[in-house]
């Protein structure tokens, strides 16, 4: 499988990709009935990617690694990289739903609570109609057993999804669609996240600007739980402010080797 170019953020490729090139690059798939999955990376999935060398693998052996948070995107710029744009889970699921009765996509939802995959259920039949949803499951929350994880495996290979939605978190949902991936016969797995708590309307965007700000997290986070926002953004950071310094510093470095010459 041909991965699309990165540019790296410490040991993190992220792919050089828009929305749109994002979906050309998943409907290919998707016509080619060949499994992978997809990561969207925020700048907290960057920060684990630098200490946790599995996680690191994981996400850059991905199919595509979005840059679901704007400092990722801040970064590409800095290095010159100016056509690099947000792609977020939420975002993607969205777009991928859209075209879905279009283009014959069909849907899994695995994850999260069975009260909030009723209410996504009923979100995208009124917002997308048309959509085939496929199946869906809220698993445990706890360690799967090789049996339980086996069955789930053995229900989207009958059922055949073009996507298979994983809304478990990070790094739960990459661990958990690295480890079945080997198993899928054909489906696109991609984890997205909150996307399901936005979908059904637990939790809403904020204004474009504050989103290209990069303030979202400050919106939902913040506000809602000023307590765990406080630690969080004191814990990210500096780490943000680290990364945007090495993409700099790595920018000038290229820039004084291109005079040199």
């Amino acid at each position: 499988m041909r991965l699309t170019p990165r540019y790296y953020i410490g040991k993190l490729g992220v792919s050089r990709a828009d929305m749109q090139q994002v979906l050309e690059l998943l409907d290919e798939q998707v016509r080619r009935r060949r499994p992978a999955y997809v990561c969207a990376a925020n700048l907290e999935a960057a920060a684990l990617a630098q200490r946790d060398p599995t996680f690191c693998e994981i996400e850059n052996q991905a199919f595509l690694t979005t840059p679901d948070g704007m400092p990722l995107v801040w970064c590409a710029w800095i290095q010159g990289l100016s056509g690099v744009q947000r792609v977020t889970g939420p975002d993607l699921l969205i777009e991928v739903l859209r075209n879905s009765a279009q283009r014959g996509y069909t849907h899994y939802f695995y994850g999260d609570t069975p009260e909030t995959l009723s209410k996504l259920e009923s979100a995208v039949k009124d917002r997308f109609p048309g959509v085939v949803i496929k199946g869906m499951h809220s698993p445990p929350f706890r360690d799967l057993s090789e049996q339980e994880l086996g069955a789930t495996v053995a229900e989207i290979n009958r059922l055949t999804p073009s996507f298979v939605w994983v809304g478990l978190g990070c790094p739960k949902q990459e661990k958990w669609m690295a480890d079945v991936l080997p198993r899928i016969d054909a489906s696109i797995l991609v984890g997205v996240g909150a996307a399901f708590w936005f979908l059904a309307g637990e939790y809403r965007h904020p204004s474009w600007f504050c989103q290209m700000c990069g303030l979202e997290g400050l919106f939902w986070r913040g506000l809602r739980h000023p307590v765990m926002g406080l630690k969080w953004y004191s814990r990210h950071l500096p780490i943000c402010a680290w990364f945007l310094l090495a993409a700099a510093c790595k920018r000038m470095r290229q820039v004084q080797c291109g005079g040199s010459r």
